[in-house]
């Protein structure tokens, strides 16, 4: 089965987000909202990493061909 690259406009899509989710953890914690700051810290980690993740996958979709 050949692979298929993930299309860059949804994984910059997915970094907005997380950079919103970010920003939204940051607002939780200073106004002294723990658990939604964890919530949403955790969930833009998971999400830039799979960010990274599909950059490097189409990378080697694109090396190999």
């Amino acid at each position: 089965m050949t692979k298929v690259k993930i299309n860059p406009i949804i994984l910059l899509a997915i970094t907005f987000t997380s950079i919103t989710w970010a920003l939204y953890a940051y607002r939780s914690y200073s106004n002294q909202e723990i658990a939604y700051g964890i919530i949403f810290t955790s969930l833009s980690v998971i999400f830039i990493s799979l960010v990274i993740w599909g950059f490097v996958r189409n990378k080697k979709i694109d090396s190999t061909g």
